[in-house]
């Protein structure tokens, strides 16, 4: 058997250190009761014990599709053990993205809520498929230290998760972030908050979001413990958060607002010190006016870095997206490719060990985003002279809508509208919304003689791809603008129907 490395330390050595450590403290509770660090450990090592005797070993990709439950946590514990990879699908996906991205994982297994059973219609045939329950009801009287010995190392620098981010070209990609990475960016998120085993982290994002894991992990590593909400209601939040005296939580558009207006009806958030996410601005400022002991953080990140790479309270300089986490180097590059000055706009370039370890089976696509040694991406920005980062926008290549927290590619859409048999051309944009950050707007052009109403192809659109993605509003024109080539003119049509 290979020796592990003695300056290793992965994810799963950090469930056998909290079991030492935090035996008897809460690392998850919910629905299902509570879960202590010495259970979760228990737990993730008889399913890795099991899992192997099924035949799985180190780099395969097992999958899971659930909402926030504490099996996910147990999976990941046991990949980490394994050495194996864990599939974070979204529950919000179509079933046939689902299909697309387990063909392209390959994964040995798959874990699904029994609700979730048909999100798998598509799934190759030779995919095995598990009910994530079974794991709630396993036996754990099994676990046998003998068995446990007889396990490969585990390795920090070895893929445990894969999360889809969708592709530029509209393809779904898997983005691998090892247990390095993961414990990096926790430890980070950690140290600026200071989070201790007192802390309660209110998971209402999904695990199968940086954001929602990342703050999860968090929490643990500080051997704190996270109340998991399988799916959001802001009165349940509220009284979640009054109840279990909850000190930080992340949110996207609108979950924040519906919350404060659920607390306004007698639940205290005295208790809570963190809030951060994607909020307006005056989302923001009725929070630190309701409950003043609350700090906002606004940052900016991606999956591809593990979550936030800059981070720091709103109130230090509102509009600003922070400034660099303790383990990051931020570097704006002006077109020249030289660094930008201060002030200076251009691509936003990130270091670190929390950078992902690339795209599953994107070897080009890796090494692009890679160039030069620097992350590159594809967001724009400045850094003022006190160095706080100010985000701009995507680059011309990425050309991503954020609605609700969900990643929006154009293209993935335009090629779903392009399918029906009306559409000639599609233009897909994000436009302002209040509610939701940004909305998708399509702008159509049809075959001669064709018809469709706006209606018909926004439905269409939720056949075929998740149904968060369908454009909200489609507008007509008789012909796209082109360019001498014949290309399609994006940025006429954007300018010409983005104002309004």
């Amino acid at each position: 058997m290979a020796a592990m490395s003695v300056h290793g330390f992965s994810y799963w050595d950090l469930l056998l250190r909290n079991a030492a450590v935090n035996a008897d403290l809460p690392v998850v509770s919910g629905a299902f009761g509570i879960w202590s660090h010495a259970q979760l450990k228990v737990r993730a090592e008889a399913l890795a014990q099991q899992l192997h005797a099924k035949g799985v070993a180190k780099g395969d990709r097992i999958a899971v599709l659930a909402s926030n439950q504490p099996e996910v946590l147990q999976l990941l514990g046991a990949c980490s053990r394994l050495g194996a990879t864990l599939v974070l699908l979204n529950t919000r996906a179509h079933a046939q993205e689902i299909g697309a991205l387990l063909e392209d994982a390959e994964p040995a297994l798959v874990f699904a809520e029994a609700s979730l059973g048909s999100l798998l219609a598509q799934a190759p045939e030779a995919v095995v498929c598990h009910e994530l329950d079974t794991l709630a009801s396993m036996d754990l009287s099994e676990v046998s230290l003998t068995a446990t010995q007889t396990l490969p190392p585990p390795e920090a620098n070895a893929p445990l998760v894969a999360i889809p981010t969708a592709a530029i070209n509209g393809r779904p990609r898997l983005a691998l972030l090892s247990d390095s990475t993961l414990l990096h960016q926790a430890l980070q998120l950690a140290y600026v908050w200071s989070l201790g085993p007192a802390d309660r982290h209110l998971c209402v994002l999904p695990l199968f979001h940086m954001a929602g894991l990342g703050l999860t992990l968090a929490g643990q590593l500080a051997g704190g413990a996270s109340i998991l909400m399988p799916r959001f209601d802001a009165e349940a939040a509220a009284r979640e958060m009054a109840f279990s005296r909850v000190t930080y939580f992340a949110s996207f558009s609108p979950m924040l607002e519906a919350i404060l207006d659920a607390a306004a009806h007698g639940h205290d958030l005295g208790s809570l010190r963190v809030v951060t996410g994607l909020e307006p601005s005056e989302v923001v400022d009725r929070l630190h006016a309701s409950w003043p002991q609350a700090q906002f953080w606004s940052g900016y990140g991606q999956t591809e870095t593990g979550g936030m790479v800059s981070l720091s309270p709103s109130r230090d300089l509102p509009g600003s997206a922070g400034r660099p986490l303790p383990l990051v180097q931020l570097r704006i590059q002006a077109a020249d490719g030289r660094t930008a000055a201060p002030g200076q706009s251009g691509d936003i370039l990130v270091r670190g060990p929390c950078v992902f370890s690339g795209y599953w089976h994107r070897l080009a696509e890796t090494a692009h985003a890679a160039r030069d040694g620097w992350h590159h991406t594809g967001d724009r920005g400045r850094i003022d002279e006190r160095g706080f980062l100010w985000f701009e926008g995507r680059a011309p290549e990425k050309a991503l809508i954020k609605s609700g927290g969900e990643n929006i590619y154009p293209a993935e859409v335009e090629q779903a509208l392009e399918a029906h048999p009306a559409v000639m051309r599609a233009v897909v944009i994000g436009v302002p919304d209040k509610r939701w950050g940004e909305a998708v707007r399509a702008i159509c052009e049809l075959h001669p003689g064709q018809t469709a109403s706006a209606e018909e192809l926004i439905d269409f659109v939720g056949n075929r791809i998740a149904r968060f993605k369908r454009p909200r509003e489609v507008r007509f024109e008789p012909h796209l603008p082109r360019r001498e080539d014949g290309s399609l003119d994006r940025e006429a049509v954007a300018q010409a129907h983005r104002a309004d």
